[in-house]
Order: structure tokens, then sequence, then C-alpha cells
């Protein structure tokens, strides 16, 4: 029976995991569930040792996600994803800006979830008047995009008054060619109504530079935030 246990609980949490796309906390998990807290932390233990379960930060939250959460295959979707760019970059070149204002439309419709953790944190930041802090923030926004790329590599390269710039490595997006560029000034454009709805902020997003070399981990993008 406590066998029979183990695989309910198991199942039961992945379950959950699997069907979230920004993931969830240890008290949401254990809601969702009605598995006790304790005892859904030491199954998401056992759940990473065995690859089945990855873990990160936000903020002071620590969010589980499923390694196979019910997606299509990351790499048939990225594919298609890059395929698409490379129409619209070819058909309508020069065209960032307008790319950018399809981001912030694509909002209307793109059923983006940032999950309970990343709306309080949101709650959080709204209570603080320190434009350091929003602009922060774009560091653990931005990870929530790892349903298309994981492992991303965000550093921050400059942080002054109203204006934060950071740099994104490691991005299948920009690995041999600049066809798939369009991606980050749509993503921009996301950004800014996300920063709008969640926190009643106008910033200003843009790339900065953008280096193309000969692999993705050594190729990088630079965005920008901005508070108007």
């Amino acid at each position: 029976m406590k066998n029979n246990n183990k695989i309910d609980y198991k199942a039961k949490i992945l379950n959950k995991l699997e069907d979230s796309a920004s993931g969830l906390t240890i008290f949401e998990i254990a809601d969702k569930t009605e598995i006790h807290r304790n005892t859904v932390s030491k199954y998401l233990r056992g759940l990473e040792g065995e690859g089945l379960v990855r873990k990160k930060v936000l903020g002071t939250a620590h969010l589980y996600v499923s390694t196979k959460r019910k997606y299509l295959r990351r790499k048939l979707v990225n594919s298609f994803i890059q395929a698409l760019l490379y129409g619209l970059k070819s058909n309508f070149p020069n065209k960032e800006q307008i790319f950018k204002n399809v981001g912030r439309n694509l909002l209307e419709h793109f059923q983006f979830s940032l999950g309970d953790a990343y709306t309080r944190e949101f709650e959080k930041i709204k209570a603080n008047s320190n434009s350091d802090t929003y602009l922060e923030l774009f560091k653990e926004f931005y990870n929530a995009f790892d349903f298309f790329q994981d492992d991303l590599d965000i550093s921050l390269v400059e942080l002054s008054p109203h204006k934060v710039v950071y740099r994104i490595k490691n991005s299948e997006f920009l690995e041999n060619s600049d066809d798939f560029i369009y991606y980050f000034y749509i993503v921009c454009g996301i950004t800014e109504g996300i920063y709008y709805r969640g926190l009643d902020v106008k910033i200003t997003c843009n790339i900065e530079n953008i280096q193309i070399l000969s692999t993705k981990e050594e190729s990088f993008v630079d965005i920008s935030l901005e508070i108007q």
C-alpha cells in the first residue's frame, strides 16, 4: 500500500506541474493536489533527483517546473517559429517597430499566464516606489519565456535611474544568423504590455545591440527597459 501511495503522490504532483506553463510553488502544489506541503516538498526532492522536475527562483519564491510539460515538442515549435520569423523578416525587412507593435497586440489573444507566484511578485513590486525594483523584475519575467527556450543566460549590463539594460545569450533565436531577430522585437512589445497591465507602469523596451557570432552561446542581444 505504501508503494501505491508513493506512485499516486508522484503522479498527482507531476500532473499538476505538467499543466503549468510557468511553474508552481510548494504551497500551490499542495493546494491543487490536497497533499500536505511537507509531503510535497519530500517528493519534489526525489523528482528533482530523477530529472523529472527542475526548480527556478522568483524573488523569495521557489517555482517547480516539470521537464515533461504537456506542450508540443519544443524543437518542432521552435522550428516553426524560426521559419515564421524568417518569412516575416524576408517579406517585411526593416520593419522592427511594426513587429514590436505586433507584440503588444499579441497580448489580446496570447494565453500567456505568469502564474500565482508572478502575480504576487507584481503585487509586492507595485507597493514599492523604487524604479530600480520595477526594472529588475524583467529578468524574472523574461525567464517565464523558457517554454520556448531553456537555459537562457541573462545578465545585467547597465542599471541607472529609470533605465536598465540586460544581455541575453544562449538563445536559439540568435544562432548563426540574424534571420530570427524579429522575435526580440515582438518580445519587447509583449514586455511593454505586461508591465502596463501588471504594474500600471509605462516603459519603453528596446533592442540596444545585437551580436550574431558563430554559436548561440557567444551571440547576444542587449535589451533595455526605460520608465517613461
